[in-house]
């Protein structure tokens, strides 16, 4: 067993414990399921993204949920914008795409964000005060009337954000749900989804703001790998891609670990962070 598998396997025993025994242990049910699905995919940042806003959309019957790391101001003082790297829609929504849209992590209304200690409900976006206009604006070009934000953390440490949206005003929120959400979001979203980022990308969670990849590695990319890279750049999953190029999943994985290898990266998540520091709230040109 190489050492990179044991990094994953003593995480996740460690994490298992934490979750699982004790008497600090998850009680609630659907939090139970979430961090159980959760650790069997540790080591895919992305996939962790895509369960958990898949998840909180059936617990909340969301119209749209979208998350990823960042959207504070990190304890050293640096700026972490929050880019969407997952989401999930309401099959007749029909709501505008969030996937890869950028929020200044300095906006004071994602400051406000972290001023709370749980959930921070919005139930009419156009009536809320401690909204900036252009924040304001930005939401209601996609199309959201009412919203419930979640800021995750590691215990008290900030790591990203999960949103979720409606289309109509002051959506029926289910009162158990919301009741322990903020104990999910400190105690197993954001541990989890942290290792998670870390595992895949140890040196680079912590301050994303490294240098990142150069355009002219982009020209190592064949035809092929350039469309893939567009596709895996707004967030979608393997089978979208598959199924929007007409090629295997086989294929399509392939392409990706090329991809990854040519520009430096050990993770899907990692490859829509960089492109989209390149190209903010849209997809390669």
């Amino acid at each position: 067993m190489n050492a990179a598998y044991e990094d994953i396997f003593h995480v996740q025993r460690r994490l298992r414990r934490q979750l699982f025994e004790g008497p600090d242990a998850i009680r609630w049910r659907p939090g139970r399921e979430l961090a159980a699905q959760l650790l069997l995919y540790l080591d895919d940042p992305q996939a962790c993204w895509r369960i958990s806003t898949e998840w909180l959309r059936e617990t909340l019957d969301a119209d749209r949920v979208d998350g990823g790391y960042g959207g504070f101001i990190s304890p050293s003082g640096r700026c972490r914008d929050y880019v969407v790297v997952a989401e999930a829609q309401r099959t007749a929504s029909m709501l505008p795409s969030a996937l890869g849209r950028r929020f200044d992590g300095t906006s004071p209304g994602l400051v406000c964000l972290w001023g709370e200690a749980g959930i921070v409900p919005i139930a009419d976006v156009t009536q809320e005060r401690s909204m900036p206009d252009e924040l304001r604006g930005t939401l209601l070009s996609m199309g959201t009337a009412a919203k419930l934000a979640l800021p995750l953390r590691d215990g008290v440490v900030p790591i990203g954000l999960i949103c979720a949206d409606w289309h109509s005003q002051a959506p029926r929120w289910a009162n158990e749900a919301c009741n322990e959400l903020p104990w999910i979001a400190s105690q197993v979203l954001g541990p989890l989804l942290k290792s998670a980022g870390q595992l895949a990308a140890p040196d680079e969670l912590p301050e994303p703001h490294r240098p990142l990849v150069s355009l002219p590695l982009l020209k190592d990319l064949t035809p092929a790998e350039l469309k893939v890279a567009r596709l895996a750049a707004t967030g979608l999953t393997y089978k979208e891609i598959a199924q929007q190029l007409d090629r295997s999943l086989s294929t399509v994985d392939h392409q990706l670990r090329s991809i990854r290898d040519k520009l430096g990266t050990r993770s899907t998540s990692r490859l829509v962070h960089l492109l989209s520091e390149h190209w903010p709230n849209r997809a390669l040109q």
